[in-house]
């Protein structure tokens, strides 16, 4: 991992590979990590974890390889963490092994010691340290381990068949998320194959070459999936960016549905009209008191499809601006954006980056409280819409989605609150 990379975890921006790792996993109902490596690393993994499933420690565990581990190796350690989950009852469905960053400077031979302890269970081993990259390459890593694990051959596709990569419950709201874009598309009438890494099991997942289609969706997560799948399956691929808002979303269908025919369009598109007139009619009466909902200036940050997603819906549907700044935490190839002014993207404009969030002022932020904090230490005036992990200054206990048609209720509540939120503040200071 460059000095660049390994900042932005520290920053609480990213998370490591290890996590990354484990989370893809943790996806896999029935499946049970183990990290084998100090407590630092599997605390700070089970942290950034437990914000998706408060009960990840029950299938989340650690070695805690000791002292004498770094001459002699870990495996009387792994060994004993494994017997001790054996002897515990647990009967995973599938058993993810990974080394963290130190473990994997020692090379042991991880399934070379699994292979030996004649494991009731079937497993899976990889090293994934931090140093290999963040959350999206660890992520990225332990499905194409994975796939490559269960060997699977060449299936017959079936009819309106779909696979979902890219999608992940470890991003904020992504069970929520993830549950409407599936919902959307039966109604469509597509049959959604297997979501990897984001609730299909290993039975589902050995089906992934039944799909006529694989619909990508963050490509830091999918896209490089993708591509494989279509290489060694077949599969064609479609990467048609993420649904935000009611034109964002019909527009996201009907991208699907030119190259697969959807037999229920219609269904969606009578849920979209519906509800559309419902969310006017609320607006309006709001916007009759509040005036409109606009906002000087506003910046996005979230990794990169979503980033640019959201931003695109903000400005073309939600909300009115002078100047949008985006700022997009993974590379990006698809074109999902042309309504922003500036985007940057970590990594690569990082002093640009800098510039932005020391100048701006009086904004609405779709971000995390990274970017919230900063603007805070700078005493600058904004409104906040988190996004994205890390979150410090809200709590979400409803699944309500900030994706398609219940998603665009959903965000557009929180926007007018904002709004109205920052003008009853403005009003009591001037009074006062």
């Amino acid at each position: 991992m460059s000095e660049k990379q390994w900042g932005l975890v520290c920053n609480r921006v990213d998370s490591c590979a290890l996590s990354g790792a484990a989370a893809f996993f943790a996806g896999i109902p029935g499946a049970e990590i183990l990290a084998n490596g100090p407590l630092w690393c599997y605390y700070y993994a089970l942290r950034s974890l437990e914000y998706a499933q408060i009960d990840i420690a029950d299938r989340f565990h650690g070695s805690q390889p000791d002292n004498h581990a770094v001459v002699y190796g870990t495996e009387d350690c792994l060994t004993e963490a494994i017997r001790r989950l054996i002897n515990s009852g647990h009967n995973p469905s599938l058993l993810f092994v990974e080394n963290s960053c130190s473990i994997s400077l020692i090379g042991d031979d991880l399934n070379g010691i699994l292979s030996r302890m004649d494991l009731p269970f079937p497993y899976v081993a990889m090293d994934c340290g931090g140093l290999m990259g963040g959350f999206a390459e660890g992520w990225q890593k332990a499905f194409m381990t994975l796939l490559q694990n269960l060997k699977i051959g060449k299936m017959e596709p079936a009819p309106l068949t779909v696979n979902l990569l890219g999608l992940t419950d470890f991003y904020y709201n992504g069970e929520a998320d993830r549950i409407e874009i599936v919902r959307i598309l039966k109604n469509a009438g597509y049959t959604v194959n297997t979501v990897p890494g984001a609730g299909s099991s290993v039975d589902q997942l050995q089906q992934i070459g039944k799909a006529c289609l694989n619909i990508v969706f963050h490509e830091e997560l999918g896209l490089k999936m993708a591509e494989y799948l279509q290489e060694v399956f077949g599969i064609p691929f479609i990467a048609a960016g993420i649904p935000y808002g009611m034109d964002g979303t019909l527009k996201w269908l009907k991208t699907i549905h030119q190259v697969l025919p959807a037999p229920s369009l219609d269904v969606v598109v009578k849920e979209i009209s519906d509800r559309q007139l419902y969310l006017t009619a609320r607006c309006n009466d709001v916007r009759a008191l509040w005036g409109a909902l606009k906002f000087p200036q506003i910046l996005v940050a979230a990794p990169g499809t979503q980033a640019l997603c959201l931003a695109e819906t903000l400005r073309r549907e939600w909300v009115d601006t002078e100047t949008m700044v985006v700022i997009c935490q993974h590379p990006v190839a698809g074109t999902y954006c042309t309504a922003a002014d500036y985007i940057y993207t970590v990594g690569r404009d990082d002093r640009e980056i800098g510039n932005v969030l020391d100048t701006l002022d009086d904004l609405l932020v779709v971000a995390s409280s990274s970017e919230n904090s900063r603007l805070m230490r700078r005493k600058r005036k904004f409104t906040a819409c988190t996004v994205a992990l890390p979150v410090r200054e809200e709590i979400l206990m409803t699944h309500e989605p900030f994706v398609g048609i219940k998603g665009s209720a959903h965000m557009l509540q929180r926007l007018w609150n904002g709004l109205i939120q920052s003008r009853q503040t403005s009003s009591n200071a001037f009074t006062t």
